[in-house]
């Protein structure tokens, strides 16, 4: 197997709220959270929770894709 066959997780992250564990648990369905980003900020691009780029998202049709704006590299 070569390096560039190995799978990684990437997550996409819009943003973070803080709130208690009783507002947590007294979500509903449909409940909005609200995040600390504006729309315009970009996103971050995570590899196994190893921040590796950052990006943009962007609807293109019926798809919602991010459009890499910066790339980290390894220290």
């Amino acid at each position: 197997m070569m390096v560039e066959d190995v799978l990684v997780d990437i997550a996409v992250v819009l943003g973070s709220c803080q709130m208690t564990i009783r507002e947590f648990i007294n979500l509903n369905r449909g409940a909005t959270l609200p995040l600390d980003p504006t729309p315009s900020d970009l996103v971050d691009i995570k590899a196994n929770d190893h921040l590796i780029a950052r990006g943009e998202v962007v609807v293109k049709g019926d798809r919602v894709v991010i459009e890499i704006s910066e790339r980290f590299r390894a220290n």
